[in-house]
């Protein structure tokens, strides 16, 4: 039997400013984002409403970050443990389109089927919590969307630790590494 696999997939690279990013279904101008983003930011990292998902990312930016876009029939198999970052939370789609966005950018759009969806949002890749010393720090984030059994709420699933300066100069003093 062949592992389970997603229907639709959709790779880009987009912009990441500000440490956060916004995957918003359901579009209005009545929309309140900065309430979404305030709780995102005081609470576990992502908040969500009708409109959308807010995520607080380890980085401050990634202007050349790699995003994948999953669509599954059923739930996609649980691999958090290769992802230092791991969110869910419910995400509904109106008119069959899906936008990121993130401040000082322009938006990404993406054909999804209208409907109510599972979101798991994981990144990988961080270096550092804030600056992370470049615009292109390479770190990249995925994003699965299934139907959901019920409503879920927006959680963290898993959370980046920063290794600590000592273990950063522990590995950067290893001669195979000043090569």
């Amino acid at each position: 039997m062949s592992a389970p696999v997603p229907r639709r997939v959709e790779e880009r690279t987009v912009r990441l400013d500000y440490g956060q990013f916004c995957l918003c279904g359901n579009p209005s101008p009545d929309a309140d984002h900065v309430a979404v983003l305030e709780q995102a930011i005081n609470g576990s990292g992502i908040a969500a409403d009708d409109n959308g998902v807010v995520v607080i990312s380890p980085h401050q930016n990634n202007l050349e970050m790699p995003f994948r876009l999953e669509v599954w029939d059923d739930p996609p198999p649980d691999d958090r443990e290769d992802w230092e970052e791991s969110f869910e939370a419910s995400l509904l789609v109106v008119d069959d389109t899906l936008q990121y966005f993130s401040p000082t950018d322009t938006v990404a759009t993406f054909e999804v089927p209208s409907g109510r969806y599972a979101a798991r949002i994981s990144g990988r890749g961080f270096v550092n919590r804030g600056w992370p010393g470049s615009t292109t720090p390479g770190d990249r984030w995925r994003v699965q969307l299934w139907s959901p059994a019920g409503d879920i709420p927006a959680r963290r699933l898993k959370q980046w630790r920063q290794p600590a300066v000592g273990a950063l100069r522990t590995i950067l003093d290893m001669p195979d590494l000043r090569r």
